[in-house]
């Protein structure tokens, strides 16, 4: 009786968690401690469906061993095959994540589907880029955003981008998306909202308790600190003409977004 049959014939008897658990540990799959006996139950079922579907020539060489013992009995020792835990290139979904790394640094990365894969590829897209939008307190229609951010990017050996955002404890939200033939551009796919962390302690002048035994959460005015600090302000001697003089020179910054792509 090959391996399968005896895990399926093993399986469709009553058997209890322990038993689930000792048997997936044996064939070398990974349990967790806090698992239920259905969730054991489907991992050895998905083993025997993998096992199913395995080579002729992998079947081959996860035959039964044989050895002799000394009483020249044949003993038969099963070889569990090994589980294949490599991770594929692509999962043929369209998915865009947008993930916070600190106040001025986002990492988005993105899967793509067969037919938009093939499409990105196609004489109808001039190049594909990878835009940024600044979201904060409004509701986002593809036109309002405060500021708009756009890099190109090589679809075919990029999977992920690390960006480079101006302003901690915004939003922000990402569009994967192409310019036509005409110059238009259209968008893909949309990213989750994602925001930033602030780079400052909070100003928030209130203290959050929880009261465990109530399992509770109090919001309640804090008295601030019990220090005070003594702040430092710019200033001149020279009055106002003298700033007014020195500033009078206008200029025009341009803010670049950087990021870097893996």
């Amino acid at each position: 009786m090959s391996i399968v049959k005896q895990l399926e014939e093993w399986l469709s008897q009553k058997r209890t968690i322990q038993e689930l658990k000792a048997k997936a540990k044996e064939l070398g799959l990974a349990v967790k401690k806090q698992m239920t006996k259905s969730e054991v139950r489907k991992l050895i079922e998905r083993y025997i469906e993998r096992t199913k579907a395995v080579q002729p020539e992998e079947a081959e060489q996860s035959r039964p061993s044989s050895s002799t013992s000394s009483t020249g009995q044949i003993q038969t020792t099963p070889q569990p095959l090994k589980e294949d835990i490599s991770i594929p290139d692509t999962y043929n979904k369209d998915k865009l994540v947008a993930m916070p790394v600190n106040p001025f640094w986002i990492h988005i990365y993105w899967d793509l589907s067969h037919a938009n894969r093939e499409f990105l590829k196609s004489q109808e897209v001039k190049k594909v880029v990878l835009r940024v939008y600044d979201v904060t307190f409004i509701e986002f229609d593809g036109t309002n955003a405060h500021r708009t951010f756009e890099v190109a990017i090589d679809i075919l050996s990029t999977k992920n981008y690390y960006i480079n955002v101006p302003m901690p404890g915004a939003h922000y939200l990402a569009e994967l998306g192409y310019y036509d033939s005409n110059g238009n551009y259209k968008y893909l796919l949309r990213s989750n909202l994602c925001r930033v962390p602030v780079n400052s302690p909070s100003q928030s002048t209130r203290e959050r308790w929880l009261d465990l035994r109530k399992r509770r959460r109090i919001v309640m005015p804090s008295e601030g600190m019990l220090t005070p600090i003594v702040e430092r302000i710019s200033g001149s001697v020279q009055g106002l003409e003298h700033l007014f003089r020195i500033s009078s020179a206008g200029s025009i910054s341009v803010i670049r977004l950087s990021g870097k792509g893996i």
